[in-house]
């Protein structure tokens, strides 16, 4: 082989190892976390394989409840449910009276729920609730049927959402007044869905009357939420992009903040180029907080074109499926 051909070989080898490394790049900043919400879930997924990896390694060790439960705890948190059910159910089975028990059945039981098993999901919610003990348990049983009851809502499981909460007030109701209220307030909310939306009326932003019955035509989705809620800021941009796709098509969203000060709303909106309605509920001359009975945020009541509540919330995934059907 000659010498001009080694050359060549060469600089090929040499432009070939600049593209990898030029694609190497541009697929490193594709990938890059692009907010504080990324980053944060990047750092968990990471987190959770390699306490797999510990645990696979070394089911023996005396930690092995503690690392369990981080996987629990960040599943929970991010509400990923189905990913880690298989982690879940094998804690359950090896560990029936373990320590982080009543976090694996949570886990299990909302992986169910997320592949539409609800029936399933019941029945393990109800098995959890029979197993519980006294009232220092009940504010856990609350969060669990908070989470289990918006996903039944979320997918129109409403009858699965008023069961979770009746069982909540069988086990706890008769020794807790508040959380006694707290059920009565959440099944009067579960009636609402058939019913005609309320027609307050009230001034946006601008100072422009607002009333829903003047939407009638459209799917209205009403979303009760604050600046300073952090769920709720997290939904923006699913919310955005729903609104882009749909809007045209006969969407509209009425948000109703529950900020203190009217200012505080106004700015943010401006500065996120929020494209909607927008109410401050403290300064509207009408109460839809009270009008729809919230009683916590985030709250979504879907309206359809003829004026009936007809979903409950809706947030996420769960808006852009329910849109995509009612919505041709």
């Amino acid at each position: 082989m000659s010498k001009s051909i080694r050359r060549n070989h060469g600089a090929i080898r040499v432009l070939l190892a600049i593209l990898a490394v030029s694609l190497m790049s541009r697929n490193s900043l594709a990938d890059e976390p692009k907010n504080v919400t990324e980053i944060q879930s990047a750092h968990d997924r990471a987190l959770i394989r390699d306490l797999l990896t510990y645990l696979a390694k070394s089911p023996k060790a005396d930690d092995v409840d503690q690392a369990y439960m981080k996987v629990f705890d960040k599943a929970i948190e991010h509400d990923w449910f189905a990913e880690n059910e298989a982690v879940a159910r094998k804690y359950l089975a090896e560990h029936p009276d373990g320590p982080v028990r009543s976090l694996a059945q949570i886990v299990s039981t909302m992986a169910r729920a997320q592949a539409g098993q609800f029936a399933e999901a019941l029945a393990s919610f109800n098995a959890l609730m029979a197993g519980l003990g006294g009232s220092d348990q009940e504010e856990f049983a609350s969060n669990f049927a908070d989470t289990l009851a918006n996903a039944a809502m979320a997918s129109g499981e409403h009858e699965v959402a008023r069961k979770v909460y009746q069982a909540l007030l069988r086990k706890f109701g008769g020794e807790s007044p508040n959380l006694a209220q707290k059920v009565k307030d959440e099944l009067a909310r579960i009636d609402r869905i058939g019913t005609t939306a309320p027609g307050v009326a009230v001034n946006d932003l601008s100072g422009a009357t607002i009333r829903l019955d003047d939407l009638r035509g459209k799917y209205v989705l009403v979303d009760f939420w604050a600046t300073w809620c952090a769920p709720c800021v997290v939904e923006l941009p699913r919310l955005q992009a729903a609104y882009s796709k749909y809007h045209a098509r006969g969407f509209e969203v009425v948000a109703v903040s529950l900020d203190e000060s009217k200012a505080a709303v106004a700015d943010f909106a401006r500065a996120r180029k929020l494209p909607w309605k927008q109410v401050h509920n403290a300064t509207a001359g009408g109460d839809l907080v009270e009008a729809f009975g919230v009683r916590s945020i985030p709250a979504t009541f879907l309206i359809s074109p003829s004026g009936t509540i007809i979903r409950l919330e809706l947030r996420g995934p769960a808006l852009d499926k329910a849109l995509d059907a009612l919505i041709r």
